[in-house]
């Protein structure tokens, strides 16, 4: 059995016998896990590139200054 199937069989037995305001409960739990998920994927990718960006100009920096000596 696929893993994902797995996972959705476990999940369907977790909300077994829950009321149906419970259901909707624990559906916006997961759309705001999942929401923060994408956000702190973007966040990484956002900081990823800030370092390249500090590093390039670190090096450039340094290019320039060696260029004096």
């Amino acid at each position: 059995m696929p893993t994902s199937l797995k996972y959705k069989e476990k999940v369907l037995n977790e909300i077994e016998g829950l009321s149906d305001e419970q259901i909707i409960n624990l559906v916006k739990i997961i759309r705001i896990f999942k929401e923060s998920i994408v956000c702190q994927r973007e966040s990484d990718f956002d900081l990823k590139r800030e370092f390249e960006e500090w590093d390039r100009l670190s090096d450039e920096a340094i290019l320039n200054f060696e260029s004096t000596l």
